[in-house]
């Protein structure tokens, strides 16, 4: 089952891409904020957006972080007191060939994922992309998408200025 911790990062880094966007059409061209995600819906971000494209990346990401990439790396017994070498090389160390090759490395979080989690993320892509394919369910979905930011911000940066003001 995907980690909690992955869950959030990824809500976090899809939020924060749509938000921006909406923000910067809302300011580029002086717009209501329901404008300016209507505006989102004509450019290239949204465009990748429906085409997972935010999931895309993270999976291609994780693909160059597969321990199996590193079975026979001189970096798996060598002496180090860097934490996070050491512990990839429990990892290396203590893990099967098969096992290696089916568990990767996300650096941003430090979590170890499985294919299964990666089969979880691709549903989670997916799903997205059917709510953006219909342009009523695409707004409630980016409105949401921008809402969840904003009560992350409210949470970790309370004095920040939040130019969508869509939890008002």
């Amino acid at each position: 089952m995907l980690s909690k911790k992955i869950k959030e990062y990824l809500s976090e880094y899809i939020s924060q891409e749509v938000y921006v966007q909406v923000a910067v059409a809302k300011g580029k061209n002086k717009i209501t904020t329901k404008a300016a995600v209507s505006k989102y819906f004509e450019s290239n971000h949204f465009k990748g957006l429906a085409e997972g494209k935010p999931y895309n990346t993270f999976l291609s990401d994780l693909e160059d972080k597969c321990l199996g990439k590193l079975i026979n790396s001189p970096m798996k017994n060598t002496k180090t007191n860097d934490k996070i070498i050491i512990e990839l090389q429990k990892k290396l160390n203590s893990l099967s060939k098969e096992e290696l090759n089916d568990t990767y490395w996300e650096v941003e979080t430090g979590e170890y994922l499985s294919g299964k989690d990666i089969n979880q993320i691709e549903v989670e892509r997916d799903n997205l992309i059917k709510f953006l394919r219909s342009e009523e369910e695409a707004q409630e979905t980016v409105i949401t998408l921008c809402k969840n930011y904003e009560k992350l911000c409210r949470e970790k940066y309370p004095e920040a200025p939040l130019p969508l003001k869509i939890l008002l």
